[in-house]
C-alpha cells in the first residue's frame, strides 16, 4: 500500500488542462490509474480516443463534451462515463476541476492515430 500526499504532486499542462497523477504506475498503481485535473474556462482536451473506457468525475464547474456524434452537458457532481474506441473531447465553459480514472496501459491517440504521450500517466 502506498500514501501518496499532495506536496508530491507534479502538475503538466496541455492547452489549458492542468493533470497531475494521482495513481500510476510510478507511484505503485497496476491496474487502474487515476489523476485530477484542472481546466482553464475556455480550454477543452484534445479529441482522442483510447481502448478502454474512461470515467470522469465533474468536482467543480460545467461545459459540454461530445463523444463521436453526440454532445452531452455537465456540471458539478456529474459523472461521465466514456467509451472505449469512441473519440471524445471536454470543453469546459467555467473553472472546471475533474477526477478521472481507466485501466493503466491502454494506449491515447488523436483522430489520426498519431500516439499521445501523456506525462501524468507515468
Amino acid at each position: 500500500m502506498g500514501v501518496h500526499h499532495p506536496e508530491e504532486d507534479q502538475e503538466h499542462q496541455l492547452q489549458g488542462n492542468h493533470m497531475i497523477g494521482l495513481a500510476t504506475p510510478s507511484r505503485g498503481a497496476q491496474s487502474t490509474e487515476m489523476w485530477r485535473g484542472r481546466m482553464d474556462p475556455g480550454a477543452a482536451t484534445p479529441p482522442h480516443v483510447h481502448e478502454h473506457e474512461e470515467i470522469v468525475y465533474i468536482l467543480a464547474g460545467e461545459g459540454r463534451a461530445t463523444v463521436g456524434d453526440q454532445e452531452v452537458r455537465y456540471r458539478s457532481g456529474d459523472t461521465m462515463i466514456l467509451p472505449g474506441g469512441k473519440v471524445h473531447q471536454i470543453f469546459a465553459e467555467t473553472n472546471t476541476d475533474i477526477v478521472s480514472a481507466m485501466p493503466i496501459g491502454g494506449t491515447v491517440r488523436l483522430p489520426n492515430g498519431e500516439l499521445l504521450d501523456l506525462p501524468w500517466r507515468k
